[in-house]
């Protein structure tokens, strides 16, 4: 059912980002959110003006789609720190931390009991 399927919501300068992050629409994440709730599980947001930067993801954006959304919301995009990913656990969102493993920046078994 729709439970199981994730919805990519990547946004540059407030809005919405497709076809590989290459076209920018007019509509901002949260109009996307409220429009695709009622069909998916869960949303994947990142804030790619941080990704990949390991300097942190703005909390103020993402504060506003968990206000949005009684699904499942996993941010991602500069995600650096484990206090990070407490501020996001916290908030009620989970937290993608890719190049922050494959730099270095977090360890596996450090963050592993902020997500217990």
């Amino acid at each position: 059912g729709v439970e199981k399927l994730v919805f990519a919501i990547d946004s540059r300068g407030g809005k919405l980002a497709i076809r590989g992050w290459r076209e920018i629409v007019n509509v901002t994440p949260l109009e996307a959110v409220r429009a695709l709730e009622s069909f998916c599980g869960a949303f994947l947001y990142t804030h790619i003006e941080t990704e990949g930067m390991l300097k942190g993801i703005p909390l103020e954006p993402v504060m506003q789609l968990r206000q949005a959304t009684k699904n499942q919301l996993i941010a991602a995009g500069g995600i650096s720190s484990d206090q990070e990913i407490e501020q996001l656990h916290q908030m009620g969102v989970d937290a993608v931390v890719g190049m922050a493993l494959y730099l270095g920046k977090l360890k596996l078994p450090d963050t592993i009991p902020i997500s217990n």
